[in-house]
């Protein structure tokens, strides 16, 4: 007979499934969050990337991408 593990299923991180976004690939229009950070599309200030710890780097995600990865909507 086999039982239920009793641990607890551990819960993914954000942007799990999300693309890779590198840096040195975005455009100034991203770095600066006037893009979104996937697909340069209109970026929408409630759904920042914090991804990224770096002076002057302010990524965000369209309303689409945030959906499709995950991102959380900032509360402030």
């Amino acid at each position: 007979m086999t039982t239920r593990s009793t641990t607890p299923t551990p819960v993914a991180d954000e942007l799990v499934d999300a693309l890779a976004i590198h840096l040195e690939r975005l455009s100034d229009r991203q770095r600066e969050g006037r893009s979104c950070c996937w697909c340069s599309g209109t970026p929408d200030r409630r759904f920042p990337v914090r991804i990224l710890r770096v002076a002057g780097v302010r990524l965000h995600a369209c309303i689409l991408c945030a959906g499709m990865y995950g991102v959380q909507e900032s509360a402030s």
